[in-house]
């Protein structure tokens, strides 16, 4: 379990072609996945806001209200996913395909959109930009089907 969810986020680090797989990853790999980047995000919003809260309340409330605007960010980027492949390839992935894939896509982008956030606020929309590439440069490299031309018998017997 362990193992395939660190390949899951190894292969998450950079948009390529073998990002495409992820696609295909088990529940519990993006799922892991996503916790963790979670419990990343809390805690580093506790660092940096360092809230006068009690502090085991707040990174679990924090952290639940992280886990759900994530979630809720992901939904919405695997149906762009769904939307790109379809003007791409005119079939759409299936959303079980495209949520494994969303995930794994915007992992980083959500940290950097974070980080910008707490750095420089002005500047947040280079992560929602970063997430962009993240979700549609791989998607470039699905092989599409080529229409076979029709040649006249002639054609074909030479």
């Amino acid at each position: 379990m362990l193992k395939t969810t660190s390949q899951f986020l190894r292969h998450s680090l950079y948009p390529t072609k073998q990002a495409l797989r992820l696609r295909l990853a088990p529940l519990h790999a993006y799922m892991l996945a996503s916790l963790i980047l979670t419990l990343v995000v809390t805690l580093l919003d506790y660092a940096v806001l360092q809230p006068d809260f009690f502090w085991p309340m707040w990174i679990f409330l924090h952290g639940f209200a992280i886990f759900f605007f994530y979630m809720g960010f992901v939904a919405l980027s695997a149906l762009f996913v769904q939307l790109v492949t379809r003007w791409y390839t005119k079939k759409t992935w299936p959303y079980r395909q495209a949520w494994p894939y969303a995930v794994a896509m915007t992992m980083i982008p959500v940290l950097f959109l974070v980080t910008l956030y707490h750095t420089a606020p002005s500047l947040t929309w280079l992560g929602v930009l970063l997430s962009f590439i993240y979700l549609i440069v791989p998607l470039r490299h699905i092989p599409v089907k080529s229409k076979l031309s029709k040649k006249p018998d002639s054609a074909r017997l030479r």
